[in-house]
This record gives structure tokens, C-alpha cells and sequence, in this order.
């Protein structure tokens, strides 16, 4: 195994080898500690390479979607707790519905 010795003498296992044991151990079906064990690293870095590259993956993106208008004629009921219904039937309405929802979280 590569390592590098820090000026404190700890063994640090290079970035390609940590992915690579990273890889082994999710497809190995073992506990974390087990995993370590036998490996010979010790837990508590195993578990931190984890959490680091846990931390560092891909958050989701979001993606654009188009909607189809809608041909009902009901239009979009707006339910306001058990308070209040808003029924909105065009573009216009919607923007004044929104108004009044925003008014009303003000409150």
C-alpha cells in the first residue's frame, strides 16, 4: 500500500488508494469495522475517509421541466388549511392567489 509518513509519524494512504478501498468495502458486504480490521487501517480514519467523501459528492441538480397546459376546466383548487379555498381558473388568478397566500403568511 502507498503511505506517506507525516512529520508526527502517522501513515497516510494515498488519495487513489483510499478510493479504491472505499470502493472494495461497499461492494464487500462487511461492517465498517470489519472491513478495517481486516484491512489492517484503523476505524476511526476509515470512517473518516467515508464521511469526507460522503460529504464531498455531487449534490442533486435540478432539472428543467415543461408542463403541459392543463384543459380542465375546474381550474386549481387552493386549499388554505381548513380555513379557506381558493379556486383559480387563469394565469391571472394564480398571480393574485399567490399575492393573497403571501399576505396571509404575514399575518
Amino acid at each position: 500500500m502507498m503511505r506517506t509518513k507525516s512529520s508526527i509519524g502517522r501513515r497516510h494512504a494515498a488519495a487513489a488508494r483510499r478510493e479504491q478501498l472505499l470502493a472494495q468495502f461497499e461492494r464487500s458486504g462487511m461492517s465498517a469495522a470489519e472491513f478495517a480490521r481486516q484491512r489492517g487501517l484503523s476505524y476511526t480514519t476509515f470512517c473518516g475517509w467515508r464521511a469526507r467523501r460522503d460529504k464531498t459528492k455531487a449534490l442533486p441538480s435540478f432539472v428543467q421541466v415543461e408542463v403541459a397546459p392543463c384543459a380542465v376546466a375546474e381550474g386549481l383548487m387552493i386549499e388554505l388549511g381548513g380555513q379557506a379555498r381558493v379556486r383559480v381558473h387563469s394565469e391571472k388568478e394564480m398571480v393574485l392567489a399567490a399575492r393573497l397566500i403571501r399576505e396571509l403568511n404575514q399575518v
